[in-house]
């Protein structure tokens, strides 16, 4: 006998998971700072299902109380300030379960958190793609494949009334008479008009039948231009810091960062590249995965990189067809700070969308009060910039190019962070 589920149960039963699962994503928003700095979602491959921890939902439930003396809550022996029991409780901690959301959804809803309307993902500089040809108008020359004839007599026929006209004015006979030897002319104004001063000249006409007449300037043609269609694209070029001092905690902040910047960029254009580049006192272009987990040492050149980066748009990525987006974290240690500045000059020359930095100090070892001495420290004396700091992070700056750097300190501000990184102004500029 089969089983049969009525259908306000049913419907009952898909209530209660839709209320359930709207707790689970209040859960995931309110722990977004947490979650975004899980690094087996960083290290891991991408468009998988990231499993995460959640207090699980209690159901309440009466329990007997005591009975017989009539020991009650607040009652018994005992004064303030003593120790209650001595041994392990045998009672159950508090249950977590881990939920699955997979990556596109917990991106929905970083995007949601920090205010980018997916309407507005597509409202970006774009590049020409050529698809073929379309007709857009007409014109007085072209190939004869694209005469067009329709349009070419209806010149024609403007300038047979034009002929006419002056015909009638020129001689004061007759709309007829005239038509007559216009058409015995075969449209030669001169011609119709030595016949019609001739006094032998016969009328033979019945009546006025328009016919077009042609010259050259009466030729008219299809205009053709490329059919094109406008889509997004963009390049990002992602430079991290691997020298000696990023040591494990600050190459986890800065790979945090950039992956997320990666992966919302990713979302935000139809059309992305991505190029990485990893640097201490030399840099190189690596794929991805090498990106995320190369372990290097020795000291730090930051210029390299820029150097790497101001190659890559020159040749292959130009800001005419391509949104350029440069990014950069570093614990601010540089050899060669006038260098850097030269290179990071020149991007700004080349009409980059926007170079971003982020200074990796963890908390125990910055203090914004005193005078810092690292790439943010040459970067605020080379430009003219304007500093914020907000209980969260502190920002700066410059106020005739597109930059913005943030100091980074613990995983708390990765998403104050990202959310300044990725203000709409900051991607849709250009």
């Amino acid at each position: 006998m089969p089983i049969t589920i009525p259908d306000m149960v049913s419907e009952q039963g898909k209530a209660d998971a839709k209320r359930h699962r709207d707790k689970q994503k209040e859960v995931i928003k309110n722990n977004l700072p947490h979650i975004i700095a899980n690094e087996n979602i960083i290290t891991g491959k991408r468009n998988k299902i990231i499993k995460i921890p959640v207090k699980s939902l209690q159901i309440p439930r009466f329990r007997p109380g005591q009975t017989g003396d009539g020991v009650g809550i607040g009652q018994g022996e005992g004064e303030p300030g003593d120790v209650i029991g001595g041994r392990p409780g045998s009672e159950h901690g508090q249950d977590i379960i881990e939920t699955e959301v997979e990556l596109e959804e917990l991106i929905d809803l970083m995007l949601e958190d920090l205010g980018l309307p997916k309407l507005e993902e597509k409202q970006l500089k774009t590049i020409l793609l050529e698809l073929g040809y379309k007709i857009t108008g007409i014109v007085k020359s072209g190939p004869w494949t694209f005469l067009n004839s329709r349009a070419t007599v209806r010149e024609g026929l403007k300038r047979f009334w034009n002929f006419l006209n002056s015909l009638i004015q020129e001689t004061g006979l007759s709309e007829l008479n005239c038509f007559d030897a216009l058409k015995k002319s075969q449209g030669d104004l001169g011609d119709a008009l030595a016949m019609l001063r001739n006094p032998d000249f016969q009328v033979t006409a019945e009546r006025v039948e328009p016919f077009p007449v042609f010259t050259k300037d009466d030729l008219r043609f299809e205009k053709v231009d490329p059919n094109i269609s406008y889509q997004s694209q963009a390049v990002i070029i992602a430079m991290m810091d691997v020298s000696g001092s990023m040591y494990d905690q600050k190459k986890y902040l800065a790979r945090s960062m950039l992956f997320w910047l990666v992966t919302f960029l990713q979302r935000i254009y139809e059309h992305v590249e991505i190029r990485f580049i990893i640097h201490h006192t030399q840099a190189k272009i690596v794929d991805e995965d090498t990106f995320f987990k190369t372990q290097e040492s020795g000291g730090t050149y930051c210029y390299t990189a820029y150097e790497l980066a101001n190659g890559l748009v020159e040749e292959e990525y130009p800001t005419s067809q391509y949104n350029v987006y440069v990014w950069h974290f570093s614990d601010g240690e540089d050899f060669d700070h006038d260098r850097t500045m030269g290179e990071i000059k020149k991007l700004f020359a080349k009409k980059i969308n926007m170079l971003g930095y982020g200074e990796i100090e963890p908390s125990e070892k910055y203090n914004k009060n005193l005078p810092d001495s690292g790439l943010m420290s040459a970067i605020k004396s080379e430009f003219s910039t304007q500093q914020v700091s907000t209980p969260e992070i502190t920002m700066i700056t410059l106020k005739t190019d597109p930059f913005l750097g943030v100091v980074i300190q613990t995983k708390e501000q990765l998403l104050p962070a990202l959310k300044e990184f990725l203000r709409k102004e900051r991607w849709t500029n250009g």
